[in-house]
């Protein structure tokens, strides 16, 4: 079966608009008459036009004014003059949200000197063909010099467009422009292109940098583009998670993210251990059993198991700088901004916001009171698969382990004599070395 085309469209549309219904008076004497009805319009389509014709009512006396039906204004146009087929055709695209913001990319990437990319992680593709760039001037050379903008096609319907808004400019007349709404004002009002304003953008903007990662909208800096990246979240909450209130650019993000809500009983294949969340099930067997990393360099994409481990591959392969978070209430400096937010919560702000209900006392994490709780209920409920005692705590557990592999960690500074358990290793000590006592 051949699909209908346009025009076809446009005119069986109009055939089958219905009448509005013809009112008559109900004081007429002819009530019990039945009423005539208008003849069906007859529709002529000529080469390039639309003309709909109706005949006069077929009635012995003039009718009650029909009441004005809300019609939609292409329609009544239509109705009284010849349209061309081009115009129907466009006011009927126009009614696709899709289409005019389709329309708006097009003319920004036309007629400007944005840059359109795409991005693997920390690294920049370009949007033509895929080819992968670490230096943003190079990905810009390349853009312009192989691709033509009239060439564009928009192939991720689902995700905003990341542009590039080093260079804006005018294409058409070489105006210098700094900002995109500048631009959009520039290209509607004097070259007369078509930009529908009352849609919002479907561009994602950056000013991207080799030295420098900087937000185009609030120039927070960023040491690599894949925290500026989730950064625009917080500029373009498209999609807001009703559980926890965050907002996403696009429904990729907003779906993954919503993965970390999912409560049930998930666990684990391979050692048992259960989690209330996917995943959190799925990140404890990449990392516990595969020994799979999930956080990528952005330098050679190596997956590290960690963002510390990240950091430290960064400082001894790659020779960075060691990042450094001085805090702002004392004189300590932290590796990484986690463990300054755990120390000004914990030793400045006293932010011991989980208290058991049994005794009162408060701990700085629900880890903390958890392992706490066995202290009132008793309950035991790690066991050793080797010889089958419980143990209130999973560390309890871990250390009693080593007895079973055999695994002399702590070892004396002093003689070499190794122990299991470091308790054994303080008695060592202040028994044979108390010179050297452990303190």
């Amino acid at each position: 079966m051949q699909a209908q085309s346009d025009d076809d469209h446009c005119t069986d549309t109009l055939a089958d608009t219905p009448e509005p219904d013809l009112k008559h008076d109900k004081a007429s004497d002819d009530d019990d008459q039945p009423l005539k009805r208008p003849a069906t319009p007859h529709i002529e389509e000529t080469d390039r036009f639309v003309e709909i014709h109706v005949p006069p009512l077929d009635s012995d006396k003039p009718q009650a004014p029909a009441p004005k039906a809300k019609v939609a204004p292409s329609l009544a146009m239509m109705q009284r003059q010849k349209l061309p087929m081009e115009k129907v055709q466009q006011i009927m695209r126009e009614r696709d949200s899709s289409y005019v913001t389709e329309t708006n990319i097009l003319t920004i990437v036309e007629y400007s000197f944005v840059c359109p990319f795409k991005c693997r992680h920390n690294h920049l593709l370009c949007y033509y063909c895929g080819e992968l760039y670490s230096d943003p001037e190079l990905l810009r050379q390349h853009t312009l010099n192989t691709h033509n903008p009239k060439r564009f096609k928009v192939t991720e319907h689902k995700k905003m467009v990341k542009i590039d808004l080093t260079r804006i400019d005018c294409r058409l007349c070489g105006i210098k422009i700094n900002d995109l709404d500048s631009f959009k004002k520039h290209i509607s009002e004097i070259h007369k292109k078509k930009y529908y304003f009352n849609y919002k953008d479907s561009v994602l903007p950056f000013k991207l940098s080799r030295d420098e990662m900087k937000c185009a909208i609030c120039n927070v800096l960023f040491p690599y583009f894949h925290a500026l990246n989730k950064h625009m979240n917080e500029h373009y909450s498209n999609y807001v998670c009703e559980t926890c209130g965050l907002g996403f650019v696009d429904r990729g993000r907003f779906v993954m993210h919503q993965q970390r809500h999912e409560e049930g009983d998930f666990p684990c294949p391979d050692c048992g251990k259960a989690f209330k969340a996917l995943y959190n099930r799925d990140l404890h067997i990449d990392r516990v059993h595969r020994k799979k990393g999930r956080v990528y360099c952005p330098k050679c994409d190596v997956k590290l198991m960690s963002y510390y481990q990240k950091l430290k591959h960064l400082v001894e392969v790659h020779g960075e700088e060691p990042l450094s978070f001085p805090c702002t209430m004392c004189e300590r400096i932290f590796e990484t901004r986690r463990t300054l937010t755990i120390h000004r919560r914990k030793e400045h702000l006293k932010d011991y916001r989980y208290e058991c209900q049994c005794c009162g006392q408060k701990f700085f994490t629900r880890f903390a009171l958890n392992n706490h709780m066995p202290t009132h209920t008793g309950e035991r409920n790690f066991k050793c698969k080797v010889c089958e005692k419980c143990y209130p705590r999973l560390k309890t557990l871990k250390d009693h382990m080593r007895i079973h592999t055999n695994d002399r960690r702590y070892r004396c500074h002093v003689c070499g004599q190794a122990f299991i358990q470091n308790c054994s290793l303080k008695g060592h000590m202040k028994s044979q070395h108390p010179e050297y006592e452990m303190r």
